[in-house]
């Protein structure tokens, strides 16, 4: 298996600490790529729980927007697929760690390559900046 890359997305860098989501949306930058809308704490101002990982990941859907259980979890699902596919993007050499918030804004359920194209633009405007 060498030369392949590392593609999953464990526990430890999923975003659950409820102060570290705190101080994501209040010192975070944020942009939206429709239908996706991100906030991006790098590692100056990011939490010292993720010291062990490159970054978190917080994934969120409105209830308001999208009534049925089964829709949100599919578009979770979709993005989350869609970060794990392109997370090399952010992972600099340089080892700088980041908290991510991907927050799906659309009224209507996109299908997957739009939600992968929306999060890779994000990942590359935010390798470029961080």
């Amino acid at each position: 298996m060498e030369g392949k890359t590392d593609r999953r997305l464990p526990a430890e860098e999923r975003l659950k600490s409820k102060k570290a989501i705190a101080r994501l949306f209040e010192r975070g930058r944020s942009g939206l790529v429709y239908p996706v809308r991100y906030v991006f704490l790098p590692e100056e101002a990011a939490a010292k729980e993720c010291a062990e990982t490159p970054g978190q990941l917080l994934v969120s859907v409105s209830k308001r927007h999208h009534k049925r259980a089964v829709v949100r979890n599919c578009l979770k699902r979709r993005l989350r697929e869609a970060y794990r596919n392109n997370k090399s993007l952010l992972s600099a050499p340089s080892g700088r760690r980041f908290t991510l918030g991907l927050l799906y804004v659309s009224n209507e359920q996109a299908d997957y390559a739009r939600i992968e194209a929306a999060v890779t633009k994000i990942m590359r405007t935010l390798s470029k900046t961080a």
